[in-house]
């Protein structure tokens, strides 16, 4: 089993809110180690760890995360990323693979390795 770990940086003046992808019924997503009962908020200047336990080699769609500007995002009430994070299929690393969204934030990926990344925001 390994686990696969994206560190998130605020570095934008609004709360994120982070929250499973509910399509991805199975998933057991982590905020830093521990499992995600609801939405989390990231307050500006803060880092967070989410992550999950992945079983087997690496895919291209190992996390279905929501990152969004409100609580509301699911009621149309807030911007939202909604993104697929997993190993890009020339090179391995983890990576955003997919998904699409508007926020008032913007947000930077940094691959560092097969298993660990960076996405960091800010404001647009």
């Amino acid at each position: 089993m390994s686990l696969a770990t994206v560190t998130v940086k605020n570095h934008s003046s609004h709360d994120i809110y982070i929250d499973g992808d509910p399509a991805w019924d199975g998933q057991a997503l982590l905020i830093d180690g521990q499992p995600l009962q609801r939405g989390y908020r990231l307050p500006p200047d803060w880092t967070v760890e989410i992550g999950t336990s992945w079983h087997g080699p690496g895919a291209e769609r190992m996390l279905g995360v929501i990152f969004a500007d409100g609580p509301a995002y699911g009621q149309g009430g807030d911007g939202f990323y909604q993104l697929s994070i997993g190993q890009l299929p020339d090179g391995g690393l983890l990576d955003v693979t997919g998904g699409d969204g508007k926020a008032r934030v913007r947000y930077t990926a940094c691959p560092q390795t097969e298993w660990a990344m960076l996405i960091d925001f800010a404001d647009n």
